[in-house]
């Protein structure tokens, strides 16, 4: 055998021998490892941003919206995120949102118990619905959602109240309350929509509950 064979062999098993005899505990660094899988959804940091979230949006709607006046109204930010929210995780955990965040500001505001409640579970369960079959990498499908509920949640609240013997012309709670508060809900859609993304990470697809 050449001598250019011989160390060559003799390098081969070296290195063997060091591959065999390599200290336990040491990584071998790949270059195209696989990125670090996120959390699940169902872990308690995941549940934990979902209630900062709930109580950020009861915070901001019992103290800060009643002073906010735009375009002649009030911006309902706990509905948007509510919407947001349900868009990204599904019509359950969106329903689930909707009620808790419903029934908290018709505690802290000292409103007729329930009617919050009522009309964010459905617009979390049914803004849900809608996100399953539209791309939510555009601006779009949250503005019109918010906006389509806004309406819904304005109209139905408007008869619950006339139900409840509040009496008010339809011009002026159409005109002045519902449709503008439509557009400014829909305003706030978008960097809602981004910001709630954002604090939850990861996508739709990964949802705590997604039908």
């Amino acid at each position: 055998m050449t001598a250019p064979a011989i160390r060559k062999r003799s390098r081969v098993r070296r290195k063997r021998a060091r591959v065999r005899f390599r200290r336990p505990g040491t990584r071998v660094l790949q270059q195209n490892a696989a990125p670090t899988a996120p959390a699940a959804p169902d872990s308690p940091l995941f549940m934990l941003r979902i209630f900062a979230i709930l109580l950020l949006a009861v915070v901001v709607q019992t103290t800060l919206a009643p002073f906010l006046t735009v375009l002649g109204t009030k911006p309902d930010v706990a509905l948007v995120i509510i919407v947001c929210l349900a868009m990204m995780r599904g019509p359950v955990l969106g329903a689930i949102v909707g009620f808790s965040t419903g029934l908290l500001i018709d505690v802290a505001l000292v409103q007729t118990l329930g009617i919050s409640s009522f009309l964010f579970t459905l617009a979390g369960y049914f803004s849900g619905r809608y996100a399953e079959g539209v791309d939510l990498d555009s601006w779009f499908p949250p503005v019109i959602t918010v906006f389509i509920s806004s309406l819904v949640v304005q109209l139905l609240n408007s008869v619950i109240m006339f139900l409840l013997g509040v009496q008010a012309s339809a011009d002026f709670i159409l005109l002045r309350v519902v449709l503008p508060s439509a557009f400014l809900n829909a305003l706030l859609a978008a960097p809602v929509f981004i910001i709630c993304r954002w604090s939850l990470g990861g996508d739709r697809k990964d949802a705590l509950f997604t039908k």
